[in-house]
């Protein structure tokens, strides 16, 4: 798609059977600026969205759905530098920040985008397992102002319905990143905290240490192919989680009256299977499940969260499956020159809230400045041996602490299914 020419109407669909436009937008990802930012040239997706306002969009209601982590606040340490779990309306609007002050750009095309005076314009965010502060009130009010024109500026939770189209990021389909729609709020110290998905507190206490060396690698696709092709970090990471899965967080869970320590069997079997697989990836249920399981006017269904781009239909119903819009590129392995992936997105055409026509749209962004990744995989390696030593002074440490508390304490049985998780991983 060039920005030299407008955006193209859908060849064979006339203006007249159509009355608004839904553009879907998920994992843009924009980060705190800097090395671990993963879309740090956002403002050219601000420029896409203002060619919406020109012909032969200009006299449509449009709506922009950013359908989940479009702001990655997940990776976005506090200003101290922490990845706290206990997140409070504080920490969560410290962080927005940090994000609004290094993608000023986009704020100031999303604001004009608002502005268009031809047809309504509407934003709505989707909450994103990246970005579940969205649930916030007081970071909902900061982008509102932000942007400029609070009441075009939608938050409808983890799911934006439509008419007969449904949008939500997917997480929901994912157990390791599912949220709790009917408590998403936890009291904590006295203060109210995020209900996070154990996924989350899991990447938040283990892989969070190592992103400062390794954030290049998280962009590099398929991530299977990468660890595989870089077993000393594969075995570093695997390594750490064991440690969690089998210790860490067993101590946690017995030693602290904190609600975010939770086990549940969907947890156990979770864990079982990606230490069995070695499966990286995020992975939502069968998605053609979803065309059979609503029972509502529901015909299109529009998701996020896997970062490949696809598309199901059965009896009338559709399933389309957005790319991302972060940076992200195609290992090779051969002469290290990764293809940096297009930009893909949905473009939903509608008529009295029924998708008339529906659509998988690609982009191509300009690329970030040198260094988004490794121009070799084995640049990555020269850190491990200092990563590894951090790691095991790290367990040192833990070993020693445990050790002394059993000693000065009598010793607490485990539950019955923690005693079932530890017999599947092992003992630490």
């Amino acid at each position: 798609m060039s920005f030299d020419e407008p955006l193209p109407w859908p060849a064979g669909l006339s203006h007249d059977a159509v009355d608004e436009v839904m553009v879907v937008v998920s994992d843009v990802e924009i980060g705190p600026g800097g090395p671990t930012d993963d879309f740090p040239q956002s403002a050219f997706l601000g420029d896409l969205l203002l060619r919406y306002c020109e012909p032969p969009f200009d006299g449509l209601p449009l709506t922009v759905v950013f359908d989940g982590d479009t702001f990655d606040l997940l990776k976005t340490p506090t200003d101290d530098g922490r990845f706290p779990i206990h997140i409070t309306e504080a920490i969560a609007l410290g962080k927005l920040e940090r994000v609004l002050a290094a993608h000023q750009p986009l704020m100031e095309r999303l604001r004009a985008f608002l502005a268009h005076s031809g047809a309504p314009r509407t934003l709505s965010f989707v909450v994103g397992n990246h970005d579940m502060e969205i649930l916030f009130s007081g970071v909902q009010e900061r982008l509102r102002e932000e942007l400029g024109h609070p009441e075009r500026v939608l938050f409808p939770g983890v799911s934006h319905q439509r008419g007969q189209v449904h949008v939500e990021h997917g997480q929901q389909h994912d157990p390791l990143f599912a949220i709790d729609t009917e408590q998403p709020f936890l009291e904590h110290a006295g203060e109210r905290v995020l209900n996070l998905p154990w996924g989350t507190v899991a990447l938040l206490e283990v892989a969070m240490q190592y992103l400062p060396e390794l954030h290049q690698l998280d962009r590099l696709k398929p991530k299977r192919a990468v660890l595989e092709a870089l077993p000393e970090v594969r075995d570093l990471l695997l390594s750490a989680y064991w440690r969690y899965w089998t210790r860490d967080f067993w101590q946690r869970y017995l030693n602290a009256r904190d609600p975010l320590r939770r086990v549940s069997w969907s947890m156990v079997k979770e864990v079982a299977y990606r230490f069995g697989t070695g499966d990286p990836d995020v992975s939502m249920q069968d998605c053609r499940r979803l065309l059979h399981r609503r029972r509502d006017e529901t015909t299109l269904i529009v998701l996020g969260h896997e970062h490949e781009p696809a598309w199901w239909s059965s009896a009338g119903r559709r399933v389309l499956r957005t790319g991302c819009f972060r940076n992200e590129w195609e290992l090779d392995l051969e002469g290290g020159a990764h293809r940096l992936l297009p930009k893909v997105y949905a473009e939903v055409f509608l008529k009295d809230g029924a998708p008339v026509r529906s659509h998988l749209a690609e982009v191509e962004a300009p690329p970030p400045a040198p260094g988004a990744v490794p121009e070799r995989l084995s640049d990555v390696l020269a850190q491990i041996p200092q990563l590894r030593a951090a790691h095991e002074e790290t367990d040192s440490q833990a070993r020693r602490a445990h050790e002394h508390a059993e000693s000065k304490e009598p010793s607490r049985s485990l539950p019955g299914f923690v005693e079932t998780l530890r017999e599947v991983l092992g003992r630490a």
